[in-house]
């Protein structure tokens, strides 16, 4: 399986490709005219209903194994008051922000791409998942996999095992014996 990353904000000079919804049906066009194996796309985050009603009505028109939701947050700058530098190293201080930062707007991008996608596209989550009631989130917003970025930098492989427990907890609290009892199923009031 291959992923094509329509959304790294870190290249100097250049747009991300997921925000031209005319160049996204060009490249995924050109690409599945010959690229026959399984493709799944990582997307940047998208920040308005006009935005995710043109992703998905381009994504819907093609054979996508799956999309991962988000990517990073573009353009983010984090200073070190102690140094009195930035932290982030391309485009002189500006860069993608991962983790904490991101968590609401990749559960508003799950959300609201679980609503328009075709069903048989899986969604994988990503974006400020530490725990398992991250994880929950994600999948009550309609994640079908969660993927584990800035938290697994700090912890490394352990941390699989006590999300798991944390979300076999959660569920266990509320009833649920599998993720599809409450996957996609966020109440709104």
């Amino acid at each position: 399986m291959t992923e094509l990353n329509l959304s790294c904000p870190n290249v100097a000079g250049k747009s991300q490709v997921g925000y031209d919804f005319d160049a996204v049906r060009d490249v995924l066009t050109a690409t599945f005219k010959f690229f026959k194996k399984p493709l799944g796309l990582k997307l940047p985050p998208y920040f308005d209903f006009n935005q995710f009603n043109g992703i998905a009505e381009v994504l819907n028109d093609f054979p996508v194994t799956y999309i991962n939701v988000i990517n990073s947050i573009g353009n983010g700058l984090v200073v070190d008051p102690e140094t009195e530098s930035v932290v982030i190293k391309p485009k002189g201080g500006f860069g993608g922000l991962g983790g904490d930062y991101v968590k609401p707007t990749a559960l508003a991008n799950v959300r609201a791409l679980r609503q328009r996608l075709n069903p048989e596209i899986p969604i994988i989550g990503t974006g400020g998942i530490k725990s398992g009631m991250d994880v929950f989130e994600h999948v009550l917003c309609g994640a079908n996999l969660v993927q584990i970025g800035t938290a697994f930098g700090y912890e490394g492989t352990p941390i699989f095992e006590r999300i798991s427990k944390e979300l076999k907890e959660i569920m266990d609290k509320k009833g649920y014996k599998t993720l599809d009892d409450f996957r996609g199923k966020l109440k709104t009031i």
